[in-house]
């Protein structure tokens, strides 16, 4: 069976890096992996050092050493539209359709359709059979709810129920009015573009029960339990709000919550350091302004003291973020100076992530 771990988090936080940096720690550990991005920004493909990525998996060169395989992609949803329907339909329905204005308008603009064919897509990674693990990088969590009910929405969408409403409304009061509601939209709109509604609807229709059985299976490997979700956060800013308002609507909805994955958290400075004294003598032997020298060593002296207090602050932020969401895991990413640009940077933060224990 394929697993699959979804990460989770709102913007700014290096949640497709730590996506990447999953996918490339599982895959030198020895698994097939791939890994998808659904975040329109176009991060992925910087993060793993390789050029463009498109809607078909592209193999990755991983550091030496590493026992299985990485393939990464981007989600375009035009093109699994229309793999979609070159699946499911007739030569001649697909040819139709392709040619549908308002199809096209459905498979690059409609609200939720990006979503749903991002589970499309992971359904197709999952069920291949080519990878043991598929990793999934997301949009913000303000926008990744509509990944979980972007099944619920397809199937309503392209419900029989619904072309019969718009286009045959029956007879009684409530089907006069959708008869008015019907005949002023076909004014506003005009005929030629209510054709072109209708066709679509008509040709989808043939296609109805397969979507709904596959929105059903998308929907089932959501809430699987070889499916996990882990929220990644940034530890300077730990937006437990947002967190935890996600993590309760991951625990609504059946969906198996891993963990937090906080980044950029600041290594405790060990000494030893040098003292004052030490630094003042090395001050005086490079000779130039006295004075400015010494408020340079009171700062140098300083640092290790600031930077000590960073990182309490943190791990204290961590922990209350931990028990407020009643004790789960947390693994500590340490923060990399310059952010992470390579392949060999991306399997560094290995030790740090799972199946590593989390910090205690």
């Amino acid at each position: 069976m394929t697993r699959v771990a979804v990460c989770c988090g709102v913007g700014g936080t290096g949640k497709t890096t730590i996506s990447a940096a999953l996918a490339v720690s599982w895959a030198a550990s020895g698994e097939r992996v791939a890994v998808l991005t659904i975040d329109p920004a176009r991060r992925l493909a910087d993060a793993l050092g390789v050029g463009a990525l498109d809607n078909v998996p592209r193999e990755v060169a991983l550091p030496a050493g590493a026992e299985g395989t990485l393939h990464a992609l981007m989600l375009d949803r035009k093109g699994t539209w229309d793999e979609v329907i070159a699946r499911r339909a007739r030569p001649e329905t697909v040819e139709r359709l392709l040619h549908n204005p308002y199809y096209r308008a459905v498979s690059t603009r409609l609200s939720g359709s990006h979503e749903y064919m991002a589970v499309e897509k992971l359904h197709d990674l999952v069920t291949s059979g080519r990878y043991d693990r598929v990793v999934v990088d997301t949009p913000p969590t303000q926008h990744v709810v509509d990944f979980f009910r972007a099944p619920d929405r397809v199937r309503g969408i392209l419900d029989r129920s619904l072309l019969r409403a718009l286009f045959d409304p029956g007879d009684g009061l409530r089907g006069t009015a959708a008869r008015g509601a019907l005949s002023l939209v076909r004014r506003l709109a005009g005929d030629r573009v209510m054709g072109e509604i209708q066709e679509f609807f008509e040709l989808m229709s043939e296609m109805s029960s397969g979507f709904v059985a596959r929105s059903e299976a998308v929907a089932a490997l959501l809430k699987s339990p070889d499916t996990a979700y882990w929220l990644v956060t940034d530890a300077n800013a730990p937006e437990r709000n947002d967190l935890l308002g996600f993590l309760e609507e991951l625990r609504e909805r059946g969906m198996g919550f891993a963990g937090f994955l906080v980044n950029r958290v600041e290594p405790v400075p060990e000494g030893p350091f040098p003292s004052r004294e030490a630094l003042l003598a090395m001050a005086r032997a490079r000779g130039g302004d006295a004075r400015a020298w010494e408020f340079a060593v009171e700062a140098l002296v300083r640092l290790p003291e600031a930077a000590a207090a960073r990182a309490a602050r943190q791990r204290a932020a961590i922990g209350e973020l931990v028990k407020a969401a009643g004790g789960a895991p947390a693994w500590r990413i340490p923060e990399v100076p310059g952010g992470v640009r390579s392949i060999d940077g991306l399997a560094a933060l290995a030790p740090a992530l799972p199946p590593s224990p989390p910090a205690r």
